[in-house]
């Protein structure tokens, strides 16, 4: 490591424990020093201008939200920077996959002329409404977990990490989230 390498990441440092603080200019400077660089590796994995910008935000969201996560003890700020970036752009890339295959799956259904599938049809649609409607009766952060768990398909990690909270707190909000979900559904009426 060379003089000028020290004085590099000791800079790095110090942004990192201002952001820990809650500094937003530290961010700024942090983002400015590191957007390129962050935006060019995001764009080797994800292919398109729009996820690997969506990735590099999400990275440097992730360091404001929770900044005790980095430990100076297992590596410099660039590699934990570098590393969050390309969890966001492969987390991306991901859940684009996810929604292709959900996207696909609706198109491939086979188009009948029967009166089933307007009957079929109508009942979702019925159900979509009386789902969104238990679900604005939940409790805003069992709402929060549920809609990203279940409608964006991400993990109970991502869901934890996106809200600043343990994995545990996130599996316990998305159970009981559940739980009360079923029971509100079952009130109204709607059989699972």
């Amino acid at each position: 490591m060379t003089r000028t390498d020290t004085r590099e990441e000791q800079r790095d440092r110090v942004l990192m424990e201002r952001i820990a603080r809650g500094d937003k200019e530290a961010l700024a400077s942090l983002y400015d020093r590191y957007a390129a660089a962050a935006f060019g590796v995001a764009s080797k994995i994800c292919g398109t201008r729009t996820l690997a910008e969506d990735a590099v935000q999400e990275a440097f969201l992730s360091i404001w939200r929770r900044p005790g996560s980095y430990n100076p003890q297992r590596g410099s700020v660039t590699s934990y920077l570098f590393g969050a970036v390309h969890n966001k752009a492969v987390d991306a890339i991901r859940h684009e996959q996810s929604l292709r295959r959900r996207e696909q799956a609706m198109t491939d259904r086979p188009e009948g002329s029967g009166g089933e599938e307007v009957v079929e049809a109508a009942w979702l649609s019925v159900r979509r409404v009386q789902v969104r409607t238990a679900l604005q009766r939940l409790s805003k952060v069992q709402r929060d977990a549920l809609q990203m768990a279940y409608f964006e398909g991400v993990t109970y990690a991502e869901v934890a990490e996106r809200l600043g909270i343990p994995l545990g707190t996130a599996k316990t909000r998305i159970r009981d989230g559940m739980i009360q979900l079923r029971a509100l559904l079952s009130a109204s009426g709607v059989e699972e």
